[in-house]
């Protein structure tokens, strides 16, 4: 049971605004019951996680404080969503907008980033490298049984993603809640590519634990 005390990690993660949030209760009211929204969908995904988690020695807390951790950040950089109430009204004329917000050609968006973006390599690596601790730890965890399933499972991640982001960019278009998100199948490729560098570091892990292994066994069989 006391792997669940990794579902404090949100709290603690999201623990500044909400105290910022309540401390200024009537400025903030509105994103007061979003924050805990937020809170309740991350520690509900972990809970999933967790239920099939165990955690056996040192290394396994430090890989599982770091996944909690890692779930923050990940959801709070590419789903969470907040809402502004103060001028939301009904237009299908800014639907058309949408069609901005997506790209669909892969490579696109790749090109427009190093010829628009001051900082390319930096934006691409980490589009690259975003989902890698994901197939990683699905692996080290063993929530899937093989690496072709870590990548699958990865992907289906990455596509969610876009996905719910298009569903926020149709919400911020029409009834203009929030701010719009885009949607770029070359996220999908570098993300998939993320968790491939994931499935090579996992193998990489899993090699070098064996080779320490042997050593430490055949030091015993010296001595």
């Amino acid at each position: 049971m006391k792997k669940y005390i990794l579902l404090g990690v949100p709290v603690i993660f999201y623990g500044e605004n909400l105290l910022i949030y309540l401390s200024n209760f009537h400025l903030y009211l509105l994103f007061i019951p979003q924050v805990l929204l937020n809170i309740a969908i991350i520690t509900a995904c972990m809970f999933f996680l967790l239920k099939s988690t165990k955690l056996q020695n040192a290394f396994d807390w430090l890989i599982g404080i770091c996944f909690s951790v890692y779930v923050c950040v990940l959801y709070h950089n590419t789903v969470e969503y907040l809402f502004f109430f103060d001028n939301v009204h009904f237009s299908l004329k800014n639907l058309k907008f949408i069609v901005y917000s997506v790209n669909l050609i892969p490579m696109k968006g790749i090109f427009e980033v190093l010829h628009n973006n001051p900082s390319p390599l930096f934006q691409i690596a980490g589009n690259s490298l975003m989902l890698t601790p994901f197939a990683f730890t699905l692996l080290y965890f063993k929530w899937v049984n093989s690496y072709k399933q870590a990548i699958w499972y990865s992907f289906l991640c990455t596509v969610g993603i876009e996905f719910i982001q298009f569903l926020q960019s149709i919400l911020s278009s029409i009834f203009e809640i929030g701010m719009g998100r885009s949607s770029d199948i070359d996220d999908v490729i570098l993300n998939t590519i993320g968790s491939v560098v994931g499935v090579g570091c996992y193998f990489l892990w899993v090699k070098i634990k064996k080779i320490v292994s042997l050593k430490i066994n055949n030091s015993n069989v010296t001595l």
